[in-house]
């Protein structure tokens, strides 16, 4: 391993093991909606070195937060630099209501979507997820997790580029 990666690597492995029954299963949305937005094998290879791929209806789950937030994140992202009239809510972007997405973990879900966001830069998004986890009593320790999962493999991709 290259030396500038030694506290990135750290970090990431330190998250991922890091767990309990509160939350387990948010850290492991984090981490593979984090490895599914940057598509990068680098990271993947380093997630799988602690944790076993998400089952079928977990992926199905973080597949789905990708999904919107590859669409919501640069939508929202954009509206905030330009004036236009038209469109600018989720009903504009044609998704069908969440409730009929049939997810199974919603708070997970909503791991996933704070991973991503942060990943993209989608910081409306970001906040409004991170709003969801709160009202749901999420703790803030919790949170926190998911974030750095994003922010560390962010960085774990950009350093890993090339070596896939």
């Amino acid at each position: 391993m290259l030396e500038i990666r030694v506290d990135q690597v750290t970090l990431l492995k330190t998250l991922l093991t890091n767990t309990n029954d509160s939350n387990q299963l948010s850290i492991m949305y984090a981490a593979w909606a984090s490895v599914y937005t940057t598509g990068s094998e680098y990271l993947k290879k380093l997630v799988l070195q602690v944790i076993d791929e998400p089952s079928p209806p977990h992926k199905r789950d973080i597949e789905f937060a990708v999904a919107r937030m590859g669409v919501t994140n640069p939508y929202f992202i954009a509206r905030q630099f330009v004036s236009v009239k038209a469109g600018g809510s989720l009903d504009d972007l044609n998704f069908r209501s969440f409730s009929m997405l049939n997810i199974e973990n919603e708070q997970a879900y909503h791991h996933a979507c704070v991973a991503i966001s942060l990943i993209n830069g989608g910081h409306m998004c970001l906040s409004s997820h991170v709003g969801s986890l709160q009202g749901a009593n999420e703790s803030d320790e919790n949170i926190d997790y998911s974030m750095r999962i994003a922010a560390v493999s962010h960085s774990l991709n950009i350093l890993g580029r090339g070596d896939e």
